[in-house]
């Protein structure tokens, strides 16, 4: 008898372990429970409110945070339900439901348990389109390594030149690499990044040498084209990104703002080169144009997007406040409706660039209710004008110019 309630009381413990640790997500209609998976890019954690899962034996993980984070574009297609994923000379395409995909324009067939899948994430209500992980990181040149103990896919990219310019230590006999002699337990570069951390100053206000310099990035671009709108095929996120950029900057150097586009065409510059242009240009401040997209078509709002300075380590400036002059600004300015500001530290515009940086989401083009006043020209001004009011409220109160 000792036995059996001994048995059941580790079972029941066990079914507790398991349930605390797994998830709920709707895949296919239905509700299944599914284990948390951890994914470190890069030496990075993937930080999302939607959790990538283990699923039939596969890592499944949301497209566009996982794209941004390797450094990658995606362009949805909503109508076909087809993703194109580019990076470097690789292009990757795939589709919901489908085991064919082509990468770098030839045919290929995928396992069943690997084919990408709508998940609803009850929580979040809203819609992820999931793809698995060590496909889409083998097929873009990443190696991938699995550790079971603690449930952790890391991906990583040998290839990927880091835009963060720090030259290694020189060996000496204080920082030389572990060897069994020497008993050194972490690498050089490890010790001064950890030593840089702890120097680090964070600032609430930005000290500007001279005019104030503001770099406005319109998303995505040639290839590239972003999010296309399933109500009006023919309405691209990449050209509405340019056309309100085309709007915004003449209004910033009206207010005397020095303003530097990291495209003023229908050209697609790399994530890590949009980055480039603003730290060699010490500018002060850094936004990103983009328009939202849903795979439900019932999500809709603007909502600007920041990197923590606490979760990024190029960051010197506490980043909140220009998300927030900007969601204000734009509120005033349009009357939409205005979604939570997010955090995302993963996404490679506002991880890599040095500056107090946002990205504003304008609108959902998969959305009838936004489509109907994105398509008007004078929202296309307000969105604009918000933008300019945002940086100039952000200025005002946290940028001291000499």
């Amino acid at each position: 008898m000792k036995k059996i309630v001994g048995l059941l009381a580790c079972l029941l413990l066990f079914s507790q372990n398991v349930f605390a640790a797994s998830t709920s997500v709707v895949i296919n209609q239905r509700a299944r429970k599914v284990n948390p998976v951890k994914v470190e890019v890069n030496g990075d954690r993937l930080k999302t409110e939607f959790i990538p899962f283990a699923y039939q034996g596969r890592t499944l993980v949301p497209i566009r945070e996982i794209t941004e984070s390797m450094g990658a574009n995606v362009a949805w297609n909503n109508k076909n339900r087809t993703a194109q994923i580019s990076l470097g000379g690789n292009k990757v395409m795939l589709q919901i439901g489908s085991k064919v995909v082509y990468i770098n324009g030839k045919k290929k067939m995928m396992d069943t348990n690997s084919i990408p899948q709508f998940a609803t994430y009850p929580r979040a209500k809203e819609t992820k389109t999931m793809v698995p992980l060590r496909f889409l990181s083998e097929a873009l040149d990443f190696d991938v390594n699995w550790n079971q103990k603690q449930q952790l896919a890391t991906i990583s990219n040998m290839k990927a030149v880091s835009i963060i310019d720090q030259k290694k230590p020189e060996a000496t006999e204080k920082n030389k690499p572990a060897t069994r002699s020497n008993q050194v337990k972490e690498s050089p570069e490890k010790e001064q990044a950890k030593e840089n951390e702890k120097t680090r100053k964070i600032e609430k206000k930005v000290q500007a040498q001279g005019p104030v310099t503001v770099i406005i990035d319109p998303g995505h671009g040639g290839t590239d084209s972003g999010a296309v709108s399933s109500v009006d095929p023919s309405v691209k996120e990449k050209d509405l990104a340019l056309e309100v950029s085309r709007r915004l900057s003449p209004m910033l150097r009206a207010k005397n703002y020095e303003v530097i586009e990291t495209r003023t065409g229908d050209n697609y510059p790399t994530l890590s080169k949009r980055a480039e242009i603003a730290n060699k240009s010490q500018a002060e401040i850094f936004v990103s144009i983009h328009f939202n997209s849903s795979n439900n078509g019932i999500a809709s709002g603007i909502e600007v997007l920041y990197a923590p300075e606490d979760k990024v380590k190029l960051k010197e400036h506490e980043q909140i406040h220009l998300a927030k002059a900007l969601h204000e600004e734009l509120e005033k300015a349009t009357g939409s409706k205005m979604r939570s500001m997010k955090k995302r530290p993963d996404l490679a515009v506002l991880k890599w660039t040095e500056m107090p940086a946002a990205l504003c989401e304008l609108g959902f083009l998969s959305s009838p209710e936004d489509m109907e006043l994105i398509c008007q020209d004078d929202y296309l001004d307000r969105l604009a004008t918000g933008i300019c009011n945002g940086i100039e409220k952000y200025v005002n109160n946290y940028v001291v110019t000499q």
